[in-house]
């Protein structure tokens, strides 16, 4: 409930707040239907040029509309593709997730993926959801299935050493640093490389200003692989 009651107050005045106390120069905005949509940021994007919209497939659409949706999406200005299949209670293995995820393969764009087990609904919320459709073992058969696009599993900067078991070799594959502390940021670049891992946060559940001192603590003594983590890594795979 206090995620939820995070998330209700995270008004575009808010996150606004909080970049210009960061200094931030730009945030990747990832919509999970049907809780927020690419229509949302995408406006939010046109009023705050430092936000980036991705898009998210509509799972309640024919899969013909769906994926016509996505090709207006992109041509609207979305810069990549999120999936949630705990949220959006559609396994990552389900072809309609592939079919999504191709669509930016072909456009070189990338596809973020939730990846984790974990509860988002207290008990007495009535909401059709499965955690374990976050299990790493989906994301590894989905990459691979998926070839040499680009593609983020999100939160597993924290599990590198799990993590590295499903993609070792896959320099498409890359993760973030959201839930990570200094020694975790530290050990993912080590076992994972310094060009497959992307700052991130996973606002508003948490807080910008901790996440970006997490990355300052742990590559204080290695300022060019932190411009990377902050900047350069994913500035490649959005075409900045």
């Amino acid at each position: 409930d206090g995620g939820q009651f995070r998330c209700w107050q995270s008004t575009l005045t808010q996150l606004q707040k909080e970049l210009d106390e960061n200094e931030m120069e730009g945030v990747v905005l990832l919509p999970v239907l049907p809780n927020t949509s690419f229509e949302e940021y995408l406006a939010a994007s046109r009023l705050e040029p430092r936000i980036l919209p991705f898009t998210a497939a509509d799972f309640s659409l024919p899969e013909d509309k769906m994926i016509a949706k996505l090709k207006r999406d992109i041509g609207s200005g979305a810069r990549g593709l999120k999936l949630h299949p705990v949220l959006q209670n559609v396994r990552l293995t389900d072809p309609r997730m592939y079919h999504a995820a191709e669509i930016f393969g072909e456009m070189n764009l990338p596809v973020v993926v939730h990846v984790g087990i974990g509860t988002y609904y207290s008990a007495d919320k009535d909401f059709p959801w499965n955690p374990q459709y976050g299990a790493m073992e989906d994301f590894f058969t989905f990459v691979h299935e998926l070839g040499d696009q680009p593609v983020i599993g999100a939160h597993c900067g924290a599990f590198a050493k799990e993590f590295i078991k499903g993609v070792k070799g896959m320099k498409n594959v890359y993760t973030d640093t959201s839930f990570s502390s200094a020694p975790l940021v530290r050990e993912a670049v080590e076992i994972l490389g310094e060009d497959q891992v992307l700052y991130g946060t996973d606002y508003p559940f948490t807080h910008e200003k901790y996440n970006i001192q997490v990355i300052d603590d742990a590559l204080s003594d290695q300022p060019i692989v932190k411009e990377k983590v902050f900047y350069e890594n994913i500035a490649k795979l959005l075409h900045l």
